[in-house]
This record gives structure tokens, C-alpha cells and sequence, in this order.
């Protein structure tokens, strides 16, 4: 009876999980399209070229697809046990690159400087499609709680080994508000959407948590500044290297 309690209990869970995702992208997604729909509107009447404003529609044509992909992605997951829930080998910087395109593409009018730190020029880990979900939730995260002219986030990709097995290390530093040490074992739980005190935070975290833990990865933050939480955040993402990744190390193929 235990047992069954539990699948339920997973199921309800996963389901919260899949509804956190859709809602929280989707919502993202009419806002971009809402932001270049209102600045077409504007440069139309400054009467620019049409020119001017292509990149605008191209760009709404770019969320639209973007979910219909999302669309596609949330029904796979609600069709899938979490054991089933199939992985594949997935190229991490071609994904991060897609997360900061998108992050500029929805902060238009905000000083955004991402560097992306690494010696490795290729590295595939264990996961899916949604991985590039997981960088943008760390991402926005970490503009939506920075109150600084310039938001400064650093995101350093490496290759560790724990007990034996090799892991893609992939850290996101930032100059934001930070977060109490208080907050830091509560704000990737469930339970911390919840919290009238958690400004929203809690819903994408939550999801990123869910994402990794299905990896068979593990996520934690820490402080930038080490003794400061005021300093910003470190968000480190382990997630498992692919078997038979070709690493692409100074160029040259390991």
C-alpha cells in the first residue's frame, strides 16, 4: 500500500513539475513576443524601414517555434515515468549558447555581460532537450534578483571526477543580491514556491532540481565571495559526462 501511496505521491509531484515548467516558459515567451510587437509599433511610427524592424518579426517567429518545441517537449515528459524518461549525449555549449542568446534576446533594454569560461571547446553530457531549459532558469535567476547597472555573470565549464566517475562542472557566477544562507538548502524545493517570501524564485529552481535529479546529476549554490552572500551567487550543476565523449581540449581532440 506504501508503495502505491508513492507512485501517486511521484506522479502528483512530476505533474507540479511539468505545470511549473510550462507555465514559467510560456509566460516568458509573451513577453518577448509582447516586447517586439510594442517596439514595432513604435519604430512604425517613427517611420523606419522596413528593414529595421525584420529582425523584430523574426524574432517573434523564433518564440512562436520556440513553443511549439516547449509544447511538444511537456507533452513527451507528461507521457513518461521518471525511470523512462530517455537521455542522450548533449553538447553543453551549444545549448548555453542558446540559453544566453535567449537571455539577451528577453532583457532588451538591460546591460547584460555573460562570459562563458572553459578549456574545453566540445563537452556532451547525459541529458535532453530541456538542458537548455535548466541554464536559462539559472540565467533569468540571476537578473531578476541583481540590482546592479550592469548585471555580471561568469559561467565556468569544466570536467571533474567523483568516485570514479567523470562529471560536466558548470558554474554560474554572478554579482546579484545573493542569497541567504538561510535559503540556500530550502529555495530548490517544492514546498519553497510557496513561500510568500520567495518573490517567485522557487518556481524555476525547483524545476532546474527536478531536471538534474533526473539526470542523475546533483545541483547546489554557494556564495561567490566565500563568508559574503551579499556578494552574489555560485550555482554548480553536476551532471554526468556522456560515455565516449569526444572532449575537445586547446582545440585538439582528447
Amino acid at each position: 500500500m506504501q508503495d502505491v501511496e508513492n507512485v501517486y505521491q511521484d506522479a502528483y509531484y512530476r505533474t507540479k513539475c511539468i505545470k511549473g515548467l510550462f507555465i514559467h516558459d510560456i509566460s516568458n515567451l509573451f513577453q518577448i513576443i509582447s516586447n517586439s510587437i510594442e517596439l514595432c509599433e513604435s519604430l512604425l511610427k517613427d517611420q523606419v524601414k522596413i528593414e529595421d524592424i525584420t529582425e523584430y518579426f523574426q524574432m517573434i517567429a523564433q518564440q512562436l517555434n520556440r513553443g511549439k518545441k516547449l509544447i511538444r517537449n511537456v507533452r513527451n515528459l507528461s507521457e513518461l515515468e521518471e525511470y523512462e524518461m530517455p537521455l542522450e549525449p548533449v553538447e553543453v555549449f551549444s545549448k548555453l549558447k542558446s540559453a544566453i542568446n535567449f537571455t539577451y534576446i528577453s532583457f532588451p533594454k538591460k546591460d547584460i555581460d555573460i562570459k562563458v569560461i572553459s578549456d574545453y571547446g566540445n563537452l556532451c553530457a547525459m541529458a535532453n532537450e530541456l538542458l537548455s531549459e535548466v541554464f536559462e532558469n539559472i540565467i533569468m535567476n540571476s537578473i531578476n534578483y541583481n540590482k546592479n547597472k550592469v548585471v555580471q555573470i561568469e559561467v565556468i565549464i569544466s570536467v571533474i571526477d567523483i568516485y570514479y566517475k567523470n562529471y560536466v562542472k558548470i558554474e554560474f557566477k554572478d554579482n546579484s543580491m545573493g542569497i541567504d544562507d538561510a535559503r540556500k538548502e530550502i529555495i530548490f524545493q517544492e514546498t519553497h514556491m510557496k513561500s510568500r517570501h520567495s518573490k517567485g524564485m522557487g518556481i524555476g529552481l525547483s524545476l532546474v532540481a527536478k531536471l538534474i535529479e533526473l539526470y542523475g546529476g546533483n545541483i547546489c549554490v554557494k556564495n561567490r565571495i566565500r563568508g559574503d552572500s551579499t556578494k552574489g551567487s555560485n550555482f554548480i550543476i553536476l551532471i554526468p559526462l556522456a560515455k565516449n565523449n569526444k572532449v575537445m581540449f586547446d582545440d585538439k581532440l582528447l
